[in-house]
């Protein structure tokens, strides 16, 4: 479903109401901090609260999820996850859903933190292909490996399926067999080029190959295109959509571009990013 087929849901809110009250509680109202379904349900300033029977704790459709003390109406989140599903900018949502640009700046970051988990949970195993780069405005002096006022940004595939992507301290190798160790589950078998920080790999419990670009890209099925082609879309469209991202916050970026690499087509995006606004352990500290 697209957000064509939304469209009686983003015209009226209190249907938007309901549709999210369904998907957060298929079973019934119940208690966020005590877990029981023994409620009362009130009207306050023409909303629905609720007060639990058992803690006498109050709250509502959006407490304990990433919704909470947001005030825009449920309606404009909608629409707001149809427009972040095709990709826009902050300022660009903010004309479109009629709110401030900091409104809508905060609204898709409390998106993107909402996709943390799927993206960044669980090793990655397989064949995995591991390429840094650096991402950053254009600066006189140096391009690549050294470059100033650049992040660096390590890159992890699995042939035939998702990406991961790291914003990272820097590229020695004690860092980077670090996050190797921490994101890829032993006996994977990775590509990497004839970086020297990508030594010794072995000794960590990897299958390693590696190709030398200064002679050739591919070499058999030693190649890392796939991780570079990666690269190729996720940088054009940070420069083109978004002009420039503050180093604090390209982890979020990227987050967003890998999930967005895999997510398969025939699925609900619109139902899928509101469970995950919704489920309570998606709630992370904002910053």
């Amino acid at each position: 479903m697209g957000l064509y087929d939304y469209r009686h849901v983003i015209a009226n809110e209190r249907t938007c109401f309901w549709l999210i009250h369904r998907l957060r509680w298929p079973q019934g109202v119940r208690c966020p901090r005590c877990g029981s379904a023994a409620v009362w349900a009130m009207r306050e300033h023409g909303t629905v609260r609720y007060r639990c029977k058992e803690c006498r704790a109050h709250f509502s459709l959006r407490t304990g999820t990433l919704l909470e003390g947001s005030r825009l109406p449920l309606t404009k989140w909608v629409l707001a996850i149809g427009l972040f599903r095709i990709g826009v900018s902050a300022r660009a949502l903010a004309r479109e859903l009629a709110v401030s640009r900091q409104s809508a700046w905060e609204l898709l970051h409390r998106l993107r933190d909402a996709l943390k988990r799927d993206v960044l949970a669980r090793k990655l195993r397989g064949r995995v292909e591991v390429d840094e780069t650096y991402v950053g405005g254009r600066h006189k002096g140096q391009r690549g490996c050294g470059a100033a006022h650049k992040t660096i940004v390590v890159g992890l595939k699995v042939r035939g399926g998702r990406v991961r992507s790291l914003v990272v301290p820097s590229v020695r190798t004690p860092d980077l067999h670090a996050i190797l160790k921490a994101q890829v589950a032993k006996g994977a078998r990775l590509y990497t080029d004839e970086f020297k920080s990508y030594r010794r790999l072995r000794s960590l419990g990897f299958r390693h190959r590696r190709v030398k670009h200064s002679q050739r890209f591919v070499r058999g099925q030693s190649h890392t295109q796939g991780i570079e082609g990666h690269w190729g879309h996720v940088k054009p469209n940070l420069v083109a959509r978004h002009r420039s991202v503050s180093p604090r916050h390209l982890q979020r970026y990227l987050v967003e571009a890998d999930f967005k690499h895999r997510f398969p087509e025939d699925t609900d995006f619109i139902e899928f990013m509101l469970h995950r606004l919704l489920a309570p352990e998606a709630v992370l500290p904002r910053h």
